[in-house]
């Protein structure tokens, strides 16, 4: 048991690190990449390069230390046989959702941007990804990041996934809704055709 519990340790923290560190490279190569104008209007976008980086660095230290405070159990008492059913479907969930967003990622290549929930500038001479997972959903990425949480809720059964789910899920849909408008206005009918036949967050369901 206890080297079952390493390993899933050892896979969880790995896993963790990989997707932090492709999200912080990725953000950092997209703050002085050429864009077109930003569709909305966002402070963010607003702030110089340095200024961004300064104050992305500082809410990725203030999640982290939001997390490291709220590691605490929640108030449960599971059977041993369903505490072990649940780490492993947590570990499979976890898997699943870094996959997902590490695939996504890979098919946005140049294409990756940051956006808010109040803007999403587009790279100059934008494309429209449709390979990889975009081919079925139009938002793989953000249902990866939230089935890492919910893979990591299930494994350790703590407050700190459960309050980052409740920050990130509204965040990142209100992201994705401004994604959408934008991509919409600046590709057209190409975004209506592909908009037709993908689903919005989970692939044939919704």
């Amino acid at each position: 048991m206890g080297l079952q519990i390493a390993i899933t340790d050892g896979i969880v923290i790995t896993g963790t690190l990989i997707l932090l560190a492709v999200i912080v490279m990725s953000w950092l190569a997209n703050v002085h990449s050429p864009k077109v104008s930003p569709a909305g209007s966002s402070l963010w976008f607003d702030l110089p390069g340095w200024a961004q980086i300064v104050a992305g660095i500082g809410a990725i230290v203030l999640f982290i230390g939001l997390g490291y405070l709220l590691w605490l159990p929640l108030p449960l008492d599971l059977l041993p046989t369903l505490s072990a059913a649940l780490n492993f479907i947590g570990l499979a969930v976890f898997l699943t959702g870094l996959s997902l967003a590490l695939w996504a990622r890979w098919a946005l290549d140049a294409m990756y941007g940051v956006s808010t929930g109040l803007s999403a500038p587009l790279r100059a001479q934008h494309r429209l990804i449709q390979r990889g997972p975009y081919a079925f959903v139009r938002h793989p990425m953000y249902l990866g990041y939230w089935l890492v949480f919910a893979g990591v809720e299930l494994i350790y059964r703590t407050w700190t996934p459960l309050v980052l789910l409740d920050i990130c899920v509204p965040s990142f849909f209100r992201r994705a809704r401004r994604e959408e408008s934008t991509l919409a206005k600046h590709f057209g009918a190409e975004w209506q055709e592909y908009a037709a036949r993908t689903n919005f967050l989970i692939p044939w369901v919704y």
